[in-house]
């Protein structure tokens, strides 16, 4: 038997890293931040660590403000601020 080194994986693309979040990205990040807190402990408040980075998307009539923190690309939070709503991904169960 012969064995041989295959690189089936593709080549990872930098042009997906310098791009800012699609609104659909946005919105299955923050659902999915939303469905991953429940059933973690959820802090008083939430200070965004340094070096994070803030993406916020606005409705057409501004009613609504949707903000998502991450730090080296891993979600960190959510936040509907109109409607009180943070979701933390804190990693401490309930």
């Amino acid at each position: 038997m012969h064995t041989q080194k295959v690189n089936t994986a593709a080549p990872e693309s930098a042009e997906q890293c310098e791009k800012p979040l699609s609104m659909s990205q946005l919105t299955d990040l923050f659902c999915y931040i939303m469905a991953c807190s429940q059933g973690q402990k959820q802090p008083a408040f939430f200070m965004p660590p340094q070096g994070g980075d803030l993406t916020v998307a606005v409705s057409e009539d501004g009613s609504q403000t949707v903000i998502v923190w991450t730090l080296d690309g891993w979600p960190l939070a959510a936040s509907v601020p109109e409607a009180n709503y943070l979701a933390v991904l804190s990693g401490i169960p309930e």
